[in-house]
């Protein structure tokens, strides 16, 4: 009887420690899974920040550009311009359309026909 307790014993403390060892490994796993998933999405917005500045200097570019070669700028072009340019330089937008944004900013203010109506 003895020695049946002694290897009831024995089995016991097998599956204790391949149970302990599972839930460990599992415990690890999750773990593992939640820190790969994080830094994919780090990287998943990192790249959408890049973009958005990408997009944003583009439009900015483009409307100064405009803009200077029409020789004036709406009032309310001028807030919209400003809303991009806040965004821009908000996401860490470089001033590489500094220069162009302050020549915008210096234009004659005159009613577009749109502000007419």
């Amino acid at each position: 009887m003895n020695e049946f307790f002694s290897k009831l014993l024995e089995i016991n403390s097998f599956l204790m420690a391949i149970g302990f060892g599972s839930i460990i490994t599992i415990v690890s796993k999750i773990f593992k899974s939640s820190l790969k998933s994080r830094e994919e999405t780090e990287l998943r917005f990192k790249n959408l920040e890049f973009a958005n500045i990408a997009m944003l200097h583009d439009k900015i570019y483009k409307q100064c550009s405009d803009f200077l070669e029409q020789g004036w700028i709406s009032v309310d072009d001028l807030e919209n311009l400003d809303y991009l340019w806040r965004g821009y330089r908000g996401l860490g937008g470089n001033g590489t359309g500094e220069v162009l944004y302050k020549k915008v900013q210096n234009l004659p203010n005159l009613k577009s026909e749109r502000e007419e109506k």
